[in-house]
């Protein structure tokens, strides 16, 4: 599991390393990574996503450009292997069969999140923006989030 968190990390880094052109986020990605390897209930895990979004988020370009639509399965398969890892033993041995049901969840979500990337690029940009856009996606956050927990 811990080498799982250390796989999904590798296209985050790479991400950011080509969205920023320098080392910096190398070495902040390779040390939040290690945290959350070493210690996955540890809140290295969270940080590290922060980072990543936080950086996407600020970075040039597109709000649905390449790098963040890859991005997005890359932090999130951290985020559930981090939660596994933290609960289960490291010498333990996983049966696949275990992670059946965290890999549909995985995909669901996947699925919705990238539903709601292809609602966002209809709604209009620029000072204009109206009101009622906006209402429909938050209208359609809540109905997301209240379909993920029934999951």
């Amino acid at each position: 599991m811990r080498l799982a968190i250390v796989l999904a990390a590798l296209p985050v880094a790479v991400i950011l390393h080509s969205e920023a052109g320098s080392v910096a986020p190398l070495v902040v990605v390779a040390v939040l990574t290690a945290v959350t390897a070493l210690m996955p209930g540890s809140a290295g895990a969270a940080l590290l996503i922060g980072y990543a979004a936080l950086a996407m988020a600020f970075g040039e370009g597109h709000p649905l450009r390449i790098g963040v639509l890859l991005m997005i399965p890359a932090l999130h398969l951290i985020h559930v292997m981090s939660a596994i890892a933290a609960v289960v033993p490291v010498k333990t041995k996983i049966e696949p069969a275990a992670l059946k049901a965290p890999a549909r969840r995985f995909a669901i979500v996947q699925v919705i999140t990238f539903g709601v990337a292809a609602f966002t690029a209809f709604i209009p940009t620029g000072a204009a923006i109206g009101l009622v856009e906006l209402l429909g996606l938050g209208a359609l956050t809540v109905l997301v989030g209240v379909v993920a927990l029934r999951i």
